[in-house]
């Protein structure tokens, strides 16, 4: 075309995989992918390879490991945190100076993961918390400086089973709950001192104990549990929380979970007034854990690369590949969390000596490229293919240059509007650019347009709209099947407007076998209520 007019421009992403979209709204949390494994980097690594992690993976950031030597040259890390060996500030001078050289770019929310390991501090140890709390203060210092986005604590037991009631204690267990609530409090508080807008990344809070949060009596559980007290010990921690912090339940029984509905019950079992991780939460701290509080999923990728047979084993459905299957998981962990997921392996490496995860998982960077940055990664296959000339715009007239020879419409669409409330106008108009559909006094209508499809395959969508007057206009993505019944009602995406370029990527969800754009407009009050709608893309990209 050579004379387009200016459009607004709407901009949106959606995922379906099938039926989710995990797009942030304007203004809201955006998703965040976070890497973990046994390749864990040290200050000193970042400082060497932060240009060339940031390059070649799309995570937003890691956990790391602070590791340093002592005077008389033995060595400590924050992987051997919890006891009541007593740290040094200065010994946190050179893992500083080795962050604040990196340049980070994408990686923008690097997490100190902390273990609670050995655990061997007895709750009733005062010397021996107000040790630990001095090492807490210091990391959060630490973190602030260094400009990090927060601590990851890990609570699992790799030493002494600490969140695990003794009855050989001589306390009774209600008597050890509220030490370990005060231990909670002093451990947040010292950290929040130095670094009160953290964000506190758990690799679990409560989602280790929904079993006793389903419980009518959860005491019963609790107090024989391997993680009995670790809900006292996260009231502690929300009672100290300044408002200016985040908690996110990092659940790592996300890595076992499989398919959209469970990681969306889950989540809900997260953060419910009424879900079991909410009833071990104080009725005091209720409030602040809704407000505060976030749910977040771990993600195991040693899942899809173990053989079969394996204890950890995901092999991939009918029809599909394993990778498939990884990204139907992990884009339903990320559509279900509040923000974080942070993604697990030990077998393969991101980065350093050992086979590399896209040795082992052919495809997976491109794979989370895709899941991290729907658009960005479309973006980037669909200008390769348009430079080639191999890209193909599915659409009929998709720019609106040719008028129907047997309708008022625009060629190669047909139009709807509801009889019962709507009694305006759908056409072609040819005096706006060169070519434009038009919607005028239409309470609820729409243009459409069917596209052969096929469950699993994904497309790129954009449009461009222009409104004058009442009403306001929006773009639907439906689903039929092939004889022209609408599936997968619950599947229906619409994107409104948002004075910018619509563009999105849909995946195909089963039972569809014809994806349906709709181009529409509600609440238009008269005839010079107008909206114009233009350069309508619809991509099939690998």
């Amino acid at each position: 075309m050579t004379q387009k007019i200016s459009f607004y421009i709407l901009s949106f992403f959606a995922v379906l995989l099938p039926a989710i979209a995990f797009a942030a709204e304007p203004g809201g949390l955006s998703k965040k992918l976070i890497q973990l494994g046994w390749d864990m980097p040290t200050t000193q690594f970042l400082k060497e390879h932060h240009r060339s992690m940031q390059a070649t993976t799309p995570f937003d950031g890691t956990m790391f490991e602070v590791r340093v030597v002592d005077g008389e040259g033995k060595t400590h890390s924050t992987n051997h945190f919890w006891d009541t060996t007593p740290w040094k500030a200065e010994w946190f001078e050179g893992p500083l100076v080795d962050l604040k050289e990196c340049e980070w770019t994408s990686f923008d929310e690097n997490f100190l993961r902390l273990n609670a390991t050995p655990g061997t501090i007895a709750w009733n140890d005062d010397a021996g918390w107000k040790i630990l709390c001095e090492k807490t203060a210091m990391c959060g210092q630490f973190l602030k400086q260094a400009g990090m986005k927060g601590l990851a604590p890990d609570f699992e037991s790799y030493g002494a089973e600490m969140f695990r009631y003794d009855p050989k204690s001589g306390l009774s267990f209600a008597e050890t709950e509220r030490l370990a609530r005060q231990r909670g409090r002093e451990f947040l508080a010292a950290f929040a001192r130095e670094f009160p807008d953290a964000v506190v990344l758990s690799l679990w809070l409560n989602s280790i104990n929904f079993r006793a949060g389903r419980s009518e009596n959860p005491v019963v559980i609790l107090s024989i549990d391997h993680y009995g007290l670790l809900p006292a010990f996260i009231n502690g921690m929300f009672d100290a929380a300044p408002s200016e912090m985040v908690l996110v339940d990092g659940c790592e029984n996300g890595s076992y979970l499989d398919g959209e509905s469970e990681y969306y019950q889950t989540a809900v079992e997260m953060i419910s007034w009424t879900g079991p991780a909410m009833r071990l939460i104080a009725p005091e701290n209720r409030l602040k854990y809704r407000s505060q509080g976030q749910a977040g999923f771990g993600f195991y990728l040693d899942m899809f690369s173990n053989p079969e047979g394996h204890q950890y084993y995901r092999g991939p459905k009918e029809g599909g590949t394993r990778l498939d299957r990884l990204r139907e998981n992990l884009s339903a962990a990320l559509a279900a969390a509040d923000q974080y997921v942070w993604v697990y392996g030990e077998h393969q490496c991101w980065w350093g000596p050992g086979t590399p995860w896209e040795t082992a998982i052919p495809g997976l960077t491109e794979t989370l490229r895709q899941i991290k940055d729907p658009v960005g990664a479309a973006r980037t296959v669909l200008d390769r293919e348009k430079q080639a000339g191999t890209a193909v715009n599915l659409l009929h007239n998709p720019s609106f240059e040719k008028k129907s020879d047997t309708s008022p419409y625009p060629a190669g669409w047909s139009f709807w509007q509801d009889d019962k409330t709507s009694s305006g106008q759908g056409s072609w108009d040819g005096s706006f650019g060169d070519g434009s559909a038009k919607l005028s006094g239409i309470a609820w209508g729409c243009f459409l347009q069917p596209v052969p499809a096929k469950e699993g395959e994904r497309y790129y969508v954009s449009a461009q709209a222009k409104s004058l007057g009442y009403g306001y206009p929006y773009f639907v993505i439906r689903w039929q099947s092939a004889d022209g019944a609408w599936v997968r009602v619950e599947a229906d995406r619409r994107f409104d407007f948002l004075n910018g370029k619509a563009e999105g990527v849909v995946v195909v969800p089963a039972q569809a076998e014809k994806l349906v754009v709709q181009i529409a407009v509600r609440n238009q009050e008269s005839a010079n209520d107008i909206c114009w709608f233009d350069e309508i893309e619809l991509y099939r990209i690998p």
